[in-house]
């Protein structure tokens, strides 16, 4: 495995690693992140067209846009305006950006053939469990340090195998891209809806660290403990081999390496993550940022009161035993009219009554259950869920109506009959 790390280059992304992850700053930076590429570019300048047709044909400095020279994700941290580029990355990992990188393959690409042949051994039936132990720990290394899949399948994609191939073939890779590429994509999933796990905590943690976030949120006394809230990744040790059944038994030592929370010295030539501005502005940014955070934390609270409070008053003015005289005059349980009114206004009052009550149970219910499927599953669920209840809401008010009008016609015939009678 050390031949394999020293072709690569990654002993000092490895030592890295070991460090502490500030939950929080990781947590706002992912918030608002988003990519800006060659893609973002060119919606940016259609937007500007749209807004000055004038602007067709013209250059972007024309335009009045920053020239795009590279791909960026950008967000903000406590305030703080935040880019993150495969130049700043490639210095955290203090890895050069240089280096085999190949991505949207297709399952014909020749060098699958050799993946088939280096990993698998010539057999393509070869199962990834089944593969000799230094390959296994280079695909616990890249679904763990490089590419975080949190959940879903085992199995790598196409692209993963290649980079599988590239490390156990002794051929240097682009860590850099690799990683850059991966959290575009994370960033990009999540907008979408379709990705909640949080990527490369650690190596953002170090961004901000050497990037002087850090050094600035202390002097505005924003980096205790409870604000940064750290933590520290599980490590892969020879407990990790003895799960994997690498080896039959792992034997603890004093001197295995030990999880630390020690922030790492910073770099001279680290490149800037956010604009140098005067310590009077950014103090200035996260005054405003703390100021609206504390608004948003109360504000939760306040909606969930108004929400309770709306809530108990539907279910009061649906219920039974409703204390209300208008509704008590009228119970869907015991009809009791204060006048003597004749059979089929009586009928048509208590029905009507019913109509109306069961209605409003019905509305209540279904979106309650809107509220409720709406936290935890995702937008085609919800729709579908809503559909349902509609199509059930609509059945119920046929049904309901079909029954009033036959309720209706023979109370209407037995008056009749009463009258011929007397």
């Amino acid at each position: 495995m050390d031949a394999l790390m020293a072709t690569q280059e990654m002993f000092p992304y490895f030592d890295m690693l070991n460090g502490p992850t500030y939950v929080n700053l990781v947590k706002d930076f992912w918030v608002s992140a988003e990519v800006y590429d060659l893609e973002a570019a060119k919606a940016e300048e259609l937007q500007a067209v749209t807004r000055d047709p004038s602007l067709r044909g013209k250059t972007r400095k024309e335009m009045g846009l920053e020239p795009f020279i590279q791909t960026e994700i950008r967000s903000a941290v406590m305030g703080i305006p935040i880019t993150i580029t495969e130049e700043v990355i490639a210095k955290a990992c203090m890895v050069a950006s240089t280096g085999r990188f190949l991505w949207n393959v297709n399952r014909t690409h020749p060098l699958l053939d050799s993946f088939k042949g280096v990993v698998l051994k010539g057999n393509s039936s070869t199962k990834l469990v089944d593969i000799d132990g230094q390959h296994r720990m280079l695909l616990k290394f890249m679904t763990e340090c490089f590419f975080q899949k949190g959940g879903g399948s085992d199995q790598p994609s196409v692209d993963h195998k290649l980079v599988l191939y590239f490390l156990a073939a002794f051929d240097k890779i682009n860590l850099p891209k690799y990683l850059m590429h991966h959290l575009c994509w994370a960033v990009k999933e999540g907008i979408r809806g379709k990705r909640k796990q949080i990527p490369c905590g650690r190596l953002l943690s170090e961004i901000f660290t050497q990037g002087k976030l850090l050094k600035t949120l202390r002097r505005n006394n924003l980096a205790s403990d409870k604000t940064l809230r750290i933590k520290t990744g599980k490590m892969i040790n020879g407990k990790t081999l003895q799960n994997m059944k690498i080896i039959k038994k792992f034997f603890p030592n004093e001197k295995d390496l030990k999880e630390s929370t020690a922030q790492t010295e910073l770099m001279k030539d680290f490149p800037p993550i956010y604009q140098e501005r005067n310590p009077e502005v950014l103090a200035k940014l996260i005054a405003d940022f703390v100021k609206e955070s504390d608004i948003r934390r109360r504000a939760p609270e306040d909606t969930s009161s108004e929400a309770r409070s709306s809530e108990a008053t539907v279910i009061r003015s649906i219920s039974p035993e409703a204390t209300s005289p208008e509704l008590t005059k009228y119970n869907v349980r015991s009809v009791q009219p204060r006048t003597l009114q004749p059979p089929s206004l009586q009928l048509c009052f208590h029905i009507k009554t019913r109509i109306t009550i069961t209605l409003l149970q019905t509305l209540f219910l279904f979106k309650w259950n809107r509220f409720e499927i709406s936290s935890s599953k995702d937008k085609y669920q919800i729709r579908q869920k809503i559909n349902g209840e509609e199509s059930k809401l609509h059945a119920r008010q046929v049904d309901v109506t079909t029954k009033f009008s036959t309720s209706l016609k023979s109370s209407i015939n037995r008056d009749e009959d009463l009258e011929n009678k007397y």
